[in-house]
């Protein structure tokens, strides 16, 4: 009995060490990197170059079996069905859906009820920062996770200080979800931008590596600071979705996707 015991305790405690050592960074493919193909042939991308997770974009027809877009404007209750049993066994996992806004609560119930119906947990958005309150109740009320996207200097949230000071008024249901990549042409210093937001709430990011004139580049090639920036999200431990975006639309995407996948697991095992 004392031996099985022990053995049991051993076990456990093996356990707990292999879930310290897991860790809290997954990372995602932003659909809008292959926004010319279908929701359904991008999947089959992600699984080929690598990637368990994936942020659909609305701009995207779905493919396959389906018709119309990745929208809930005109998808009716059995093809959400249908698109949802789809994702739950493609092999890819649908972990948030954007960018997407809307002009008042009407269209918002819209976007929340739309997600809920396809099984994903996380929106991702840009609004008009007075819409926050509004973004934030619904959000409970969905039990929906909404992450604030940025782009360079449109509109407030380009600004880290100001997205932390949004996202910390808020409940725990939104959180910041900051594209890297624009915050170079911006003239924000990436690893600081994250360490600004750190102090808030992150439940997901566009990490983004871009040349000096703002182009994207494999990660690790570039003045993105993707190293720093991961650094960052691992020491403060919270789980956080690592989405890569890659926008630049030509024969060499796949490649260079697959060299940024290759360079996080490489990091990972650091």
């Amino acid at each position: 009995m004392m031996k099985k015991l022990i053995a049991t305790v051993g076990f456990l405690a093996a356990f707990a060490c292999m879930a310290a050592e897991k860790s809290p960074l997954t990372l995602a493919l932003q659909a809008y990197t292959f926004k010319d193909r279908t929701m359904v042939e991008t999947i089959e991308v992600a699984k080929r170059l690598g990637f368990s997770a994936i942020e659909l974009t609305p701009v995207q027809k779905l493919g396959g079996t389906f018709t119309g877009t990745c929208t809930h404007a005109g998808m009716s209750p059995e093809t959400r069905a249908a698109v949802r049993a789809y994702l739950a066994n493609c092999g890819v996992k649908a972990l948030s859906y954007g960018v997407v806004n809307a002009p008042d609560e009407a269209g918002w119930r819209k976007q929340f009820e739309f997600v809920r119906d396809l099984g994903i947990g996380m929106l991702l958005t840009e609004p008009p920062p007075g819409q926050l309150p509004l973004i934030d109740r619904l959000a409970q009320e969905y039990k929906i996770r909404v992450h604030i996207h940025n782009h360079a200097r449109t509109n407030p949230w380009w600004d880290p200080a100001f997205m932390a000071s949004k996202v910390a008024a808020c409940s725990e249901w939104i959180g910041a979800g900051a594209d890297t990549g624009h915050w170079v042409p911006a003239g924000i210093k990436p690893a600081e931008g994250i360490r600004q937001l750190a102090a808030s709430r992150i439940f997901a990011l566009h990490l983004v590596d871009v040349n000096a004139a703002g182009r994207p580049v494999p990660y690790g090639t570039g003045v993105g600071g993707i190293a720093e920036i991961l650094d960052t999200l691992k020491a403060k431990g919270d789980p956080v979705v690592v989405t890569l975006e890659y926008e630049q639309w030509d024969e060499l995407t796949e490649k260079n996707v697959r060299a940024c996948v290759d360079w996080f697991n490489a990091y990972l095992k650091q």
